[in-house]
């Protein structure tokens, strides 16, 4: 049984064709099911666990990478099978990594079932599957593992990546290695006194990282805030469905 989780910015009038076209297309492959409507509900958590208790066997994001994360907290230790339908232009990284393109052509991807056994990361008991932004604070400590031991005492900023792209100062993070990556980035004088980024790259399993004061950070695009983050990698998961186009 399928169920599909509509964020509420998808109920704008500007996107009723493309609902149309996506509702159309689920129909006549077989796969239609019941639908949340969130700007009705206060916490979709209990909506969705409820729905899963009563026998859903696939969730199904409708919106864009922060309605996905919504999603997978909802979802924690069910097995139930993740879905993605991209709706808009803005805010869906996540689902190009996992190759689902934007709009009615995700549904014959959803039809496919492609899934995939991934990792998931996890920040102060807040689950992300792609990378928590940590901005520029003028010292952290990062406990590697509960042993190996670094720190910056210069400006930095700290990325902590589990699915995500290439970069031109790091590689690309696998989410089936059942490793985060630790980015850290301190400034430096280059030639001719030209500033440049130094980058450390560390995997790890486990993080515990305290900044020197408390900063807004990013998880999947959605903000919290602490200065005490605390990381661990939950390997194999999430059951997500893929695209044949995905990037890892």
């Amino acid at each position: 049984m399928y169920y599909y989780v509509y964020d509420e910015f998808v109920q704008d009038p500007k996107f009723e064709r493309d609902l149309a076209l996506i509702e159309t297309r689920l129909t006549d492959l077989g796969i239609a099911g019941k639908i949340a409507r969130l700007a009705l509900f206060r916490d979709p958590k209990e909506l969705i666990r409820d729905e899963i208790r009563k026998g859903a066997k696939t969730i199904v994001a409708v919106g864009n990478d922060i309605t996905l994360r919504r999603v997978i907290d909802a979802v924690g230790d069910s097995g139930v099978v993740i879905g993605v339908v991209p709706v808009g232009k803005d805010g869906n990284i996540l689902s190009s990594i996992l190759g689902i393109p934007v709009g009615v052509d995700a549904c014959d991807i959803l039809s496919a079932r492609i899934i995939e056994e991934l990792d998931i990361g996890e920040v102060n008991a807040r689950r992300f599957l792609h990378t928590v932004h940590v901005p520029q604070v003028s010292q952290v400590e990062v406990v590697v593992d509960k042993g190996y031991k670094m720190n910056a005492f210069k400006k930095c900023t700290v990325e902590v990546r589990n699915l995500a792209l290439e970069g031109e100062d790091v590689r690309a993070a696998n989410p089936v290695d059942g490793k985060l990556e630790c980015v850290l980035r301190t400034p430096s004088k280059g030639l001719f006194k030209k500033n440049k980024l130094n980058t450390s790259i560390v995997p790890a399993k486990d993080l515990q990282m305290t900044l020197s004061n408390s900063v807004k950070c990013i998880a999947d695009g959605e903000e919290f805030e602490s200065n005490e983050l605390r990381f661990k990698i939950i390997p194999k998961a999430l059951r997500v469905i893929t695209g044949k186009g995905r990037k890892f």
